[in-house]
């Protein structure tokens, strides 16, 4: 059974303190599942145990269960029973410790719910930031009658408060119980004429205060891990070779557009300035291409023993960088899962043919390490702080050995540069409430970008 480290003994004591409703927001790389799995291991009464997380990461916890604690657990596919599985509780599950990601959960909820789980343990927790998404509401209904709810986030909202409160309000619904108060409490509410937006934050010091007081467990790695090494980042400018098309779209939206795809652009014309900011990131994206493959072609040259792990937000960005580079690079995006992910970070972290990973934000950045390398690359940028922190930490966690440099390539006078100032003032909010930080206001990113475009900056 494998040994945890101090202050993880200390975070699976916080969860027993709070009653086993807890908000584990560890930083990333501090082993959050390992900590969970040992608080369910003594506590063999409470059974059964549902596990939500990300798809990405179901194979690894069945891994870490059984591999530090010898515990089984049965993953879930598909939206219903395979013909023949029979458990126990009359069938309703294969087993006392189950895991299933968000997307079949609701085909799920019956079963589930049936089997009335002791123990709901909602890993990415952030994942259900929307209240009115399906996967939410049928997070909800199962944790209704478990006695304990873990909450699982390194960055347990990613951009705004108003994110939080459904994970508060599964956890501790007696301290959340209305979303109306909370959001009028915490989110500064503004009145626009489409209605009352929730975008930004108020009273920060005191719902701080509340978390880690009521229910939040959150330790940083420069407080516990004092033998990582650091992490840098550096923004990397790029200068397109041309700036043509780059200002047509930008001076006349709909015709340039009409240019690529008519079609695109009547449906685009209905939300003229929302389709802009995603066809002009799109278009920043494919126009940097040839300085990207430039740039990370230097990259091995001037490091022959180095390793490098970018992040996209473009599938065709990653299709573009695979064709290039061979069987030099895998790569991870919502096409690779289960135990092919596992195979392609296993092959990563141990090949030294395999230099470069490219990874989507999102399907790259939960859930796996990638120790192997001490250098990232932002290809382009996320929408939010939180997925831009998750991204970087898979270099930077426990088993890293090496300062970790994290470059960002942003294409000089474009919208990639607006969006780089704004993620920078937004990352202030989640650091104010998160771990007692700076004042910061408003951080809606596609409001702040439209403002900005409309200027013509």
């Amino acid at each position: 059974m494998t040994k945890l480290r101090p202050f993880q003994v200390e975070g699976v004591r916080a969860i027993y303190d709070f009653g086993g409703r807890c908000l584990l927001a560890d930083d990333q790389g501090l082993g959050k599942t390992i900590q969970a799995l040992d608080w369910i291991r003594r506590i063999p009464s409470r059974r059964p145990v549902v596990i939500v997380c990300p798809s990405t990461v179901k194979y690894n916890w069945q891994a870490e269960a059984l591999l530090h604690f010898g515990m089984r657990a049965e993953v879930l596919e598909g939206q219903k029973m395979r013909p023949g599985v029979t458990g126990k509780r009359g069938g309703a599950l294969p087993g006392d410790i189950v895991i299933l990601n968000y997307d079949i959960l609701p085909h799920w909820l019956k079963v589930l719910r049936n089997a009335k789980p002791r123990v709901v343990i909602l890993d990415e927790v952030h994942y259900l930031q929307n209240r009115k998404a399906l996967r939410t509401k049928a997070a909800m209904k199962l944790v209704k009658n478990a006695d304990s709810v873990l909450g699982l986030s390194g960055t347990p909202f990613t951009n705004r408060p108003v994110e939080l409160w459904p994970a508060l309000k599964m956890i501790r619904p007696d301290l959340f119980p209305s979303f109306t108060e909370f959001a009028w409490r915490y989110c500064a509410p503004r009145y626009r004429p489409w209605g009352w937006t929730y975008t930004g934050a108020s009273r920060k010091k005191e719902l701080r205060r509340i978390l880690y007081s009521e229910l939040m467990v959150r330790r940083l790695k420069k407080d516990v891990l004092k033998e990582l090494p650091d992490k840098a980042r550096q923004v990397f400018p790029l200068r397109l070779k041309s700036y043509k098309e780059y200002h047509e779209a930008q001076a006349d939206f709909i015709e340039w557009l009409k240019k690529i795809s008519p079609s695109r652009a009547a449906r685009a014309k209905k939300v003229k300035a929302l389709a802009k900011v995603g066809y002009m990131l799109r278009l920043v994206a494919k126009l940097k291409l040839p300085l990207t493959i430039q740039w990370i072609e230097e990259f091995l040259e001037m490091h022959p023993n180095e390793k490098l792990v970018g992040f996209t937000m473009h599938r065709a960005v990653i299709n573009a960088l695979k064709a290039h580079f061979g069987r030099q690079c895998v790569y991870i995006d919502g096409r690779v899962k289960g135990r092919a992910r596992h195979d392609t970070v296993r092959l990563f972290q141990n090949s030294k043919r395999v230099r470069l990973l490219f990874g989507n934000w999102k399907a790259a950045g939960v859930g796996i390490t990638l120790t192997s390398s001490c250098h990232g690359a932002a290809f382009d940028l996320p929408w939010t702080p939180g997925a831009l922190l998750q991204g970087e930490d898979r270099l930077h966690r426990i088993g890293q050995k090496r300062k970790v440099i994290f470059k960002y390539l942003v294409a000089k006078d474009t919208i990639e540069e607006k969006q780089m100032l704004i993620l920078k003032a937004k990352e202030k909010v989640l650091d104010e409430i998160l771990n007692h930080s700076r004042e910061a206001k408003d951080f809606n990113l596609f409001e702040m970008l439209m403002k900005e475009m409309s200027r013509g900056k």
